[in-house]
């Protein structure tokens, strides 16, 4: 196993526990951009990442990662991602990308929007390279927001997509379908969320996990 893999892992030994205060939690809200929707086929394009802790989000504390393809992608991604297959010239490989993102991550609890696919992307890199899974907490705030927003908005919005969320709680999508940009966006949308439920007594994270699994 290489070093970066054995010092992610290590990070676990002293990590938060369930009565860790939200506050004192670094959270790690993340986005993969994507050539698709099927996670054993289609490729990672880049990885974006931003840092929030005590209700801030760490404007300097961010990760971007473009990932080098070996192939042309289709124009449809393209279109969405405005990512060609020589932007940038100097990308990653998928792994070296992944690393990057686990040395940014160490224990940091994640957050994604529909968090299960960006984690299962990660997850089949790992897999592909005979490591792990990840290690770490996973909160998806579209099931935060299925908890604290009144059903009727979203019903009348549609989903609880993030676009959807972005206009019912006021959040400019700027950069929308850029890995960075989605994952700032998210991280607008979990302090709003986050705040909403420490009124409801959500406090710590073992607190906020067990929101999670009342969905």
């Amino acid at each position: 196993m290489p070093d970066y893999w054995h010092e992610y892992l290590e990070c676990f030994r002293n990590t938060y526990s369930t009565r860790t205060p939200i506050e004192e939690i670094r959270f790690v809200v993340f986005d993969t951009e994507t050539t698709g929707l099927d996670i054993k086929k289609d490729h990672v394009l880049s990885i974006g990442a931003i840092g929030v802790k005590g209700f801030e989000i760490a404007i300097k504390d961010y990760l971007e990662c473009y990932v080098r393809q070996q192939y042309e992608p289709s124009q449809e991604a393209v279109a969405v991602h405005g990512i060609i297959s020589s932007h940038p010239a100097t990308g990653l490989d998928a792994l070296e990308a992944t690393q990057k993102f686990l040395q940014f991550t160490k224990d940091s609890v994640l957050v994604a929007h529909h968090a299960a696919f960006d984690v299962n992307m990660i997850n089949r890199i790992l897999k592909e390279n005979d490591l792990g899974k990840l290690q770490n907490k996973v909160i998806d705030t579209g099931y935060l927001a299925r908890r604290v927003t009144i059903k009727t908005q979203a019903e009348r919005r549609g989903t609880y997509g993030l676009d959807n969320l972005c206009r019912l709680y006021h959040i400019p999508m700027s950069d929308r379908h850029t890995a960075a940009g989605d994952a700032f966006i998210t991280a607008i949308l979990l302090m709003k969320l986050l705040a909403r439920l420490k009124k409801r007594g959500v406090n710590t994270l073992g607190d906020l996990l067990r929101v999670r699994r009342a969905l």
